[in-house]
């Protein structure tokens, strides 16, 4: 049977429009061949987990249009498109190109569905920032960012993460792959990172772009490996305690203390603590971040609002121990500040003015309400057995291991077949590891319950 693949998370134009451009495409593409019969609605509409009103409505939108034929008692039948006028090749390829394949549901992506962001909020407060028309916005951004926001983020560390913080400390750059780039470049040849396996693989990617040495440490339950740790001769971490990624688990204070000792127990030793998700917990009181525990100015802080906000703002931050922010001002400040003055001082307002704060509160709610359709998902499928959920404790994704004999490559395919892409453990692993095999990654702040239902069967599918 065919599956059309388009947006479910798209709400700007009816979902059978969307159901109907992508059967549109099949059949001019030839994927769907003239004369050949369409699944009926009642059929497609099982597969794709749809009203049979919805199918209905796409299949009478193709009849007009004249890519379908409808026989009476028969069904519907592709008319012949050899007359259709196609693009020349090259535009196809470019638009092709540009368009990237859709999928039914994305969990490899993370992020906030755009309906929760509260437009007219910040709509409001850019043009309150273009009434008042301050200075700022005419004149060059300092290379740490405007000092009205980081003065607004200092104020938040410490309200919500217990940090004592300078916004001198604070730099502000456009994602966090543009100051890691900055931080690699503070430190000379001799330095060697441990970087968690599995982990975050974008360090990985950025330190071989900076030709930086880098050694990948396995993790434990709690966190990285500490004995390994101390026997791979590095000098820098990277690890994310707030809510590892991809494994999703919390380190417990315990290990955070361990990796506190490490970093004192040689001069010149620096934790880079990626605060990945902090803000989404959703069972008892934050955990206190390696910053705001840590007596030696030794941590460098990372966060984004690209992930607590929406994936556009592009505003990240980094805060570094007294000692680098000097060494950062009288070598790397040479590179201006990537963030535009509007989008920082609107930011800013919407901080400081406790947006930020509801917004998250907001985000917090439904995604708990989300997790539960899932787990009413699992709990009622056919293969709830072969299904287990790990690392829910916190942030925007989580584990779920499944009961196959299927490869992670051969798993990750048929889904991909059904119109499903997602990732498992594996493939943030430099060095995999059999045991954790079978191990799938799913980020579900951004799906619908439709796409989670969908989701579920599509496994169900595959797994029997």
């Amino acid at each position: 049977m065919i599956t059309p693949v388009f947006d479910r998370v798209n709400e700007s134009m009816p979902i059978y429009i969307r159901l109907y451009e992508s059967i549109r495409q099949m059949i001019i593409s030839g994927e769907i061949k003239a004369g050949e019969r369409l699944p009926s609605k009642r059929s497609l509409a099982s597969h794709l987990g749809l009203s049979v009103k919805t199918v209905e409505n796409a299949y009478y939108q193709l009849v007009i249009e004249g890519y379908v034929i409808s026989k009476e008692k028969s069904g519907f039948y592709v008319s012949n498109l050899d007359h259709y006028m196609t693009r020349s090749p090259r535009q196809t390829a470019f638009e092709a190109g540009k368009r990237g394949k859709q999928y039914i549901v994305d969990l490899k992506s993370n992020k906030n569905p755009k309906e929760s962001f509260p437009k007219s909020v910040w709509k409001h407060l850019v043009r309150n920032v273009l009434t008042a028309d301050p200075d700022e916005l005419y004149e060059t951004v300092p290379f740490n960012g405007l000092e009205k926001l980081r003065i607004a983020i200092a104020e938040y560390l410490y309200a919500y993460r217990g940090m004592n913080v300078s916004p001198d400390q604070i730099i502000i750059g456009s994602g966090t792959e543009y100051l890691y780039s900055r931080l690699l470049q503070l430190f000379d040849g001799d330095r060697i990172f441990a970087l968690e396996d599995p982990g975050y693989s974008l360090i990985r990617k950025i330190c071989g772009i900076n030709k930086t040495p880098y050694i990948s440490v396995p993790v434990d339950e709690k966190g990285i490996n500490m004995v390994k740790l101390y026997a791979s001769g590095a000098n820098m971490l990277h690890t994310s305690p707030a809510h590892h990624f991809p494994l999703g688990f919390v380190t417990p204070i315990d290990r955070r203390i361990e990796l506190l000792e490490w970093m004192n127990a040689e001069k010149g030793r620096y934790i880079i603590e990626d605060d990945y998700n902090s803000e989404y917990r959703y069972h008892g009181n934050p955990v206190p971040s390696l910053y705001s525990i840590s007596i030696n100015q030794g941590v460098i802080y990372m966060n984004t609002f690209s992930k607590a906000v929406m994936p556009s703002i592009r505003i990240s931050y980094m805060v570094l121990p007294t000692d680098l922010m000097q060494r950062y001002m009288s070598t790397v400040s040479v590179y201006s500040c990537t963030v535009a003055s509007l989008e920082q001082l609107v930011l800013a307002d919407f901080i400081s003015n406790g947006y930020l704060e509801r917004y998250i509160n907001r985000i917090k709610r439904q995604n708990i309400s989300k997790r539960e359709i899932l787990y009413k998902c699992v709990g009622e499928c056919s293969i709830k057995d072969r299904l287990d959920i790990l690392g829910d404790l916190a942030g925007t994704h989580f584990i779920i291991r499944v009961d196959t004999v299927l490869t992670d490559e051969e798993l990750l395919q048929r889904l991909k077949d059904k119109g499903v892409l997602i990732w498992s453990v594996l493939s943030y692993m430099e060095k995999p590891d059999k045991k954790y095999r079978s191990m799938l990654v799913v980020n579900y702040s951004g799906l619908t319950e439709e796409g989670m239902r969908y989701f579920i069967q599509s496994l169900g599918e595959v797994l029997d």
